[in-house]
């Protein structure tokens, strides 16, 4: 059987004008005996003001919202587009903040919005992103994903936002900050909406706001994306006792492997992704040498309850240090349905997604996905009791 980790709950920290906020509440759990994690606090990114963290840096501030409304189409429920947006490219920058601007009647069917930093080159003939002609502003579909070359993430929402309030305000380290600039001019917003009722006057104007730097900071933050995220699992329905109820242990394990084939990093943030069926999602760094002091297992950020209707991002304090063959080991933990549920796309369906922020950025095969194994068991395993 999988054996389902439970490490030990963490400190929560917010993040308050520009430093950590003393306000913490510790609660101590005794951790699976037959496991040893680094001791991590867990911090919400979260802020009480939109300002960043270092004061002396020059700033300019971006806001990426359409020109327009985006209608929703009145026949489909599910629908995917994308919108583009030009960044300074006179100079390297450092994305240090951001902020989502999400009024009331997106907040209606908007189930996420992504923004990702896209490789560009410019010729005689324009900007292209690929093998794609790119222009400020332009909206394409893109489902499932922006283009390829769009593959740093560096911010978001989802109900329940990823920082502070419903909107959310984050900021990255001190020393550390997302590149963009002359190879990387364009950012790309992609929207999801779940228009369930199929009502032809909704619409999108959602976006961001960003503050980008000059001054660059010591190191470029990297994202990866651990997990199935869409394809090869399914959840099954559930099952029935005697007495016509849901069995007690009647939840799925969606378990996804990988090996970090690159150089050490460290991984200092992370959020979890799935629909209504998840229960909880937590991940795992087994060490490839055995040589770390708190045994041969790193402990990679926990979100138990998870809940569709709070996705936050998580700070890993102290980080965790990932070295070259360390396997990357992410659990989804599932309640059974009334019917069986695969992954996929529609918010009906399921996914199991972790987003890891690391700085600092190092080239990998296949960034920023991990590719891997997924396996799946069903039911608790006993040493998780």
């Amino acid at each position: 059987a999988t054996t389902i980790i439970s490490p030990p709950h963490h400190a929560v920290v917010n993040f308050n004008g520009g430093g950590v906020s003393s306000n913490t509440e510790e609660e101590e759990e005794p951790a699976a005996p037959q496991h040893h994690y680094h001791q991590h606090r867990r911090r919400n990114l979260k802020s009480s003001s939109w300002s960043p963290y270092l004061t002396n840096e020059t700033k300019q501030e971006l806001l990426f919202v359409p020109d327009e409304p985006q209608t929703l189409s009145a026949n489909k429920v599910t629908t995917y587009f994308c919108v583009f947006y030009e960044v300074p490219a006179d100079q390297d920058y450092h994305v240090v903040g951001w902020e989502a601007v999400i009024p009331p009647v997106s907040q209606r069917t908007l189930h996420h919005s992504i923004m990702m930093t896209c490789r560009t080159r410019d010729t005689p003939w324009g900007a292209y992103i690929g093998a794609r002609p790119v222009t400020n502003g332009q909206r394409v579909p893109c489902e499932p994903m922006p283009p390829s070359a769009c593959d740093t993430m560096i911010g978001g929402w989802t109900p329940g936002g990823w920082g502070n309030g419903p909107n959310g305000a984050f900021r990255t380290p001190s020393d550390a900050g997302f590149r963009v600039g002359p190879g990387r001019k364009f950012v790309v917003v992609q929207y999801h909406h779940n228009n369930e009722s199929l009502d032809a006057n909704n619409t999108s104007q959602a976006g961001f706001r960003l503050q980008i730097t000059p001054d660059l900071r010591k190191a470029d933050v990297g994202e990866m994306q651990l997990g199935p995220i869409a394809v090869g699992f399914a959840i099954p329905p559930a099952r029935r006792n005697n007495n016509n109820n849901n069995d007690d242990d009647d939840v799925v394990d969606v378990v996804h492997t990988c090996t970090w084939n690159a150089d050490p990093t460290d991984a200092w943030a992370f959020r979890s992704h799935a629909h209504a069926l998840c229960t909880r999602q937590y991940s795992i760094v087994r060490r490839s040498s055995g040589n770390d002091t708190n045994g041969n297992v790193a402990y990679l950020g926990d979100t138990s309850p998870f809940t569709y209707h709070s996705q936050p991002l998580v700070g890993l304090d102290p980080p965790t240090r990932i070295e070259r063959g360390d396997v990357l080991e992410t659990h989804c933990l599932y309640e059974r349905g009334e019917r069986w549920t695969a992954g996929g796309l529609s918010t009906s369906d399921e996914m199991c997604i972790r987003h890891v922020l690391i700085s600092p950025d190092v080239e990998r095969a296949g960034a920023p996905f991990c590719w891997g194994r997924i396996t799946e068991t069903a039911g608790w395993s006993e040493e998780a009791q």
